[in-house]
Order: structure tokens, then sequence, then C-alpha cells
């Protein structure tokens, strides 16, 4: 079963942070992609899910961060994508800086969303904090545009083959916890709207794409009426958005979207087709987070017909 904070705890760590506060943003950017400039006409993305830092010290982290890399040496991705719930702590921009060290030393380009755990205690902006002073020799992430209840972090990146667009990645906030009417949050209109205006431009150019989130989408929920790929279904249920705003119907109606790769329920990484569109869970990858699953990631390869598979790897399988 799905694990929360209680309603007791989350309350005593607002009193004592500022973290559940209101907090205006500087980080928004411009809507312009950013580049991933690949060296052959092939795209392999390794996807991270659902890390759990809580120490960064302590024995568990550690074992997380030396996953990372053994999954990363044997993959060998051109991206490596976090979605989410990088850390459940109040300390967690702290980890989160010490995952930007460890995620520049693989030398390899990532990039992140944000899960429901990040701002339970912190703001965005603490967490955004740490990258101020970065290079960004390899992170990819863009906070975006700022849209009405859109979070932080909804944006495209581009991957280009010989400076010529190959395929497209979104990453779009699935936010956190909803006030009370809505077990989790959802999209906003205004999100459906900018991956709408996107998708429509995609499919003049004849570029598809792939979207990472961390909470599924309400479609996850029709897994049982569908042939699995891969994965298992472990959870009593899939943990989905409070609504469908009806990005999956924009998704199916451009054409252009072949894949959507979540994370949140560490239980389940099952994969299905649901009107063209592969719907995908990550491995849990996080030793600090629940589950009895041997932690590990998702790999998505797009060959150079632009073909979409997809396979999990977990610890077992690397040095």
């Amino acid at each position: 079963m799905k694990k929360l904070a209680t309603g007791l705890f989350a309350a005593l760590l607002c009193i004592t942070t500022t973290g559940c506060q209101p907090n205006s943003s500087e980080y928004f950017t411009d809507d312009t992609p950013t580049t991933l400039e690949l060296s052959s006409n092939h795209l392999r993305i390794m996807q991270l899910t659902d890390l759990h830092m809580m120490f960064g010290i302590g024995a568990k982290d550690t074992k997380t961060l030396d996953l990372i890399t053994a999954l990363a040496k044997e993959t060998d991705p051109d991206l490596i994508y976090i979605t989410g719930d990088m850390s459940m702590t109040t300390i967690g921009p702290i980890l989160f800086g010490q995952l930007y060290n460890h995620m520049e030393s693989l030398d390899i380009p990532w990039t992140f969303v944000f899960g429901n755990h990040e701002t339970m205690y912190n703001s965005y902006d603490k967490y955004l904090s740490q990258l101020a002073d970065k290079e960004d020799d390899n992170l990819l992430f863009k906070v975006g545009p700022e849209l009405d209840n859109g979070g932080r972090g909804n944006y495209i990146i581009e991957a280009t083959y010989n400076d010529v667009p190959f395929y497209n990645i979104y990453g779009m906030d699935s936010k956190d916890q909803s006030n009370g009417v809505y077990e989790y949050d959802y999209f906003s209109e205004a999100q459906v709207d900018w991956y709408s205006t996107h998708a429509a431009q995609d499919a003049i150019d004849g570029v598809n794409n792939v979207a990472f989130m961390h909470i599924p989408l309400k479609q996850y929920e029709e897994y049982a009426d569908y042939t699995l790929i891969d994965g298992q279904m472990g959870e009593d249920k899939v943990y989905s958005q409070g609504l469908d705003t009806g990005i999956f119907d924009a998704m199916v109606s451009n054409g252009v979207t072949k894949g959507v790769f979540c994370g949140h329920d560490h239980l389940s990484d099952f994969s299905f087709i649901k009107d063209g569109v592969m719907l995908a869970y990550g491995r849990c990858t996080g030793y600090n987070a629940y589950g009895t699953l041997t932690r590990g990631a998702r790999i998505i390869d797009i060959d150079s017909n632009k073909n979409l598979t997809s396979h999990v790897i977990d610890a077992s399988e690397v040095a």
C-alpha cells in the first residue's frame, strides 16, 4: 500500500521549517528547449525514480548513488532522467546538491522532474537555489515558463542528430498532495494547453516525443484491460493524479507522443500500450524507498527508425 506522511507529522514539520509557506520564484525561464546533441541516430534514456535520499551519508543513500553509477556504466545512456522524489526530508535541498554533484561526476547528460515529496517540507525555490552557482555542465533541466498552477519544471529537451531534430523529450511537474479534495494533484489546464501547443508543433514538424512525470496519469488505472509488455502491478491500486484534465486525449489526438514514463508507485514497474502510447513505470531506484522490488532503472531506446522500446534493468544485472 502507498505510504504517505501523516497529517500530524507534516504539520509539525511546517512549524519547524519554512517549506510550507507560499513562495514566489525568480527561476522561471523562457520556453526555448534545451538541446541534447546525439552522437548517433539512436537515443537511449535511463529513467531513475524515487531515490528518496534521506541522510546523504547513510548507508542506503550511498548504496543508491553507487547503483546509479553502476547502472550508467552498464547501459551507457545518452540521457539520465530522474522522475521525482529525489529526497523526502527536511534537508532535501542539501541532499539535492549532493545528488547534483554525483550526477555531474558521471559526465552524462541528465535531468529531472520534481516528485510529490520534495516540496512536502521545502519550497521549490530552496531546491532550485542549489543550482544557482552551478555550471550545469551536464544538467539539461529548465524551470520553464510560469504556468497557472503549473509547478516548476515544464520544459522540453530537443534531441538532435547532426543538428537535425531527432526526438523531443517533455518534462512536466505533476506536483504534490492536493489540498484535501483529491489524494494527489494533477496537471492544470495551463499545463495541458502548454503541452498541446508544443505537441501540435511537433506534429507539424514530424517529430515524435516522450513525456516524463512523477505521478501517473489516470489512464494507468486501465492496465488490467491491456496486455502488459513487462513488469508487474504490485500496489493495491494505481495512485494516479487526482483528475484527468485531458492531457492523454491531447497526446492521442496529436499522435506524436509515443511514451509516458512515471514513478511514484514503488511496487509497480509495468508497461502497456494504450491508443498507441506506451504507459510505463520506472523501476524504483532508491534504497530508502519502501517496497521490495530489486532496485534498478528503466531503459528507453529509440532506434534510427524512431521506434520506441523499453525494458527494466535491476541491481542484479550490474557490477
